[in-house]
């Protein structure tokens, strides 16, 4: 049996500590135990059974450490579908990607690669900080909590991912890390995400003020369904339209199990969001909404014009972006609010062929 004064068993056995013992005892003594003709409950200090019925995403007033009864199976199911995506950079075969990248791409396909790999560096660290500090603290059912933990430990398993194809490939780290602080087309992306973190990372921040529920509403559907659901599904294709031509495919089959984590995210993430619309009455306004597309299209635009400044084959900034647009449609369509980009079409329909790149997709 674990030992928490000796986890690693360096010492043969400990005693018991009778003070510890003693303290047990005296917190059992409280123990209210009621019996009805139905049923019977054990009541701490004299707090009533939590139902399911009163648990809420934001504000509840239940007990945030019993998980069940579930109020939100969805969200325990999510957990259980992200375990079933368990992997390490370390299982996939890099070895292919050194000699691509040093022999086989053009100057033009390796600026797409590190950029690729820059912006992303970046940004997970910056969803596993969002997660974690900004929107986790603040759910009030732990079936939505215990996903999130999953969901910062994955955003810390994608960083790594990254750092461990930079550090194969040979790039000067200090070089690609520093370049979401040096070049503008990418620190515009990363400014807009960080403005609506900090928006919510207030110490002040009440949830129970209509301002600024709509502030974190806001906040948090902008990181579900634009900067995981956008920008994340979309930033991944440049190197897919590598792996089409046979090139750097370990890097590739990384980002199949990235995508496929992040397209999760981002449909717990809306399903939240439209959960705390209904149950808080959140009327949304839809100027803001607007602004918010309209500010993450032009970032994505810099973006693409930068790392696809001269197109690579078989995939271009138009094509890019035409897929933004088309993306951003579908993340609407699933919030039910207005289309952005009315009339936009799929730009790179081998994304939506059947199993690689969509398998994520099909889970919610």
């Amino acid at each position: 049996m674990l030992d928490w004064d000796d986890p690693l068993g360096q010492n043969t056995q400990a005693a018991a500590n009778p003070a510890v013992v003693e303290q047990a005892l005296a917190s059992l003594s409280k123990i209210e135990v009621t019996e009805t003709t139905q049923t019977k409950s054990v009541q701490l200090n004299g707090t009533e059974p939590v139902r399911a019925d009163d648990k809420r995403v934001v504000n509840g007033l239940t007990d945030i450490n019993q998980l069940a009864p579930f109020k939100y199976p969805w969200a325990w199911n999510y957990f259980l579908n992200a375990n079933k995506n368990h992997w390490t950079p370390l299982d996939i075969n890099m070895s292919q990607d050194i000699h691509d990248y040093h022999h086989k791409l053009s100057d033009t396909e390796r600026h797409v690669y590190e950029n690729v790999l820059s912006y992303l560096t970046t940004s997970d660290i910056l969803a596993m900080r969002n997660i974690g500090l900004a929107v986790m603290e603040k759910m009030s059912a732990p079936e939505l909590q215990i996903y999130q933990a999953r969901q910062v430990y994955e955003e810390a398993l994608h960083t790594w991912t990254y750092q461990h194809c930079i550090e194969t490939i040979g790039l000067d780290q200090g070089e690609i890390y520093n370049r979401y602080r040096v070049v503008p087309e990418i620190n515009q992306k990363i400014q807009m995400a960080n403005r609506r973190l900090n928006a919510v990372l207030r110490a002040d921040i009440d949830l129970h003020q209509r301002d600024d529920l709509e502030t974190f509403v806001l906040s948090y559907l902008f990181f579900g369904a634009v900067f995981e659901g956008c920008w994340f599904y979309n930033g991944f294709s440049p190197i897919f339209a590598l792996q089409r031509r046979g090139l750097m495919k370990g890097t590739a089959e990384q980002l199949q199990y990235i995508m496929r984590d992040e397209v999760m995210h981002c449909g717990f993430g809306i399903r939240t969001v439209k959960q705390i619309i209904v149950e808080n009455d959140v009327q949304l306004d839809p100027v803001a909404i607007c602004e918010m597309w309209d500010e993450a299209e032009a970032c994505e635009k810099a973006y693409s014009s930068y790392v696809l400044r001269d197109p690579i084959l078989g995939y271009s900034a138009d094509e890019h972006m035409g897929q933004f647009r088309y993306i951003a449609n579908r993340r609407a369509r699933q919030l039910g609010i207005e289309e952005p980009f009315p009339g936009a079409q799929c730009a790179l329909p081998w994304l939506d062929e059947p199993g690689q790149y969509s398998q994520g997709e099909k889970l919610f």
